[in-house]
């Protein structure tokens, strides 16, 4: 399942440039311009790494809202982008929690390079890594993109849009995934009032769940926000 990034910048040229950069590959990007839209932007979505521009777009030190992030959402991976180059800079950084830090010009494959690796050092979801998922007496296969109740050993029917929501689920288990994110991660577009696509999908989704283990109820709607998957490890 592609990652959700978050790019902090209040420079919008730069900002979209490096996010034109995200169009082609694996990678989703959210943008913000201040510290505030960054904050309720962690609230609501399952961003796995954040991009943050130290020189713009941080209201006051940057390296206080590095430490923020730190200590509220240890998961989250994080990379300083920034003009200055002192050593003291970059180990203040480091000091605050950031987990690498590049200085501008930045080569971009560098930087995609970098954004792969720390998420698999980090590795931010433990579903990531792993070609099986096993939940609540199901077994999901992600190579084969295949879902199956383990019991019988009977696929499940998907179609490719229900499959990639339930991973997008699976992948933030336990966690509210709002109903942008799914639309635009799922669905490729931004989420409206009038958009039903993905409350339908969901729907159809427990359907299908409800069949084999209709003890468990998975998928939890959370009012005014989206949804979240829950279940036990197995």
């Amino acid at each position: 399942m592609n990652s959700l990034i978050m790019i902090l910048d209040s420079d919008y040229r730069r900002s979209i440039a490096l996010e034109s950069f995200f169009i082609h590959t694996s990678f989703h990007t959210m943008r913000v311009a201040q510290v505030d839209d960054a904050k309720s932007l962690l609230r609501g979505h399952p961003i796995k790494l954040a991009i943050i521009n130290q020189d713009h777009g941080i209201n006051g030190n940057g390296y206080e809202y590095i430490r923020f992030m730190r200590e509220h959402y240890p998961d989250i991976g994080i990379i300083v982008l920034s003009d200055n180059s002192s050593p003291m800079d970059r180990i203040l950084g480091v000091e605050m929690g950031a987990d690498d830090y590049l200085v501008r010009p930045v080569d971009m494959r560098e930087l995609m390079a970098r954004i792969r690796r720390l998420l698999e050092r980090l590795n931010i979801s433990s579903f990531h890594l792993n070609s099986g998922i096993n939940f609540s007496g199901f077994g999901l296969d992600r190579q084969k993109r295949e879902v199956t109740w383990i019991t019988s050993g009977k696929k499940i029917h998907f179609t490719n849009r229900e499959y990639d929501m339930l991973l997008c689920l699976l992948e933030n288990a336990n966690r509210v995934v709002g109903r942008n994110t799914l639309a635009q991660v799922v669905c490729g577009r931004s989420w409206h009032a009038e958009d039903r696509s993905v409350d339908v999908t969901i729907s159809s989704i427990r359907c299908k769940l409800r069949q084999h283990n209709p003890a468990d109820t998975l998928i939890r709607s959370i009012r005014g926000t989206g949804y979240s998957l829950i279940i036990r490890h197995e």
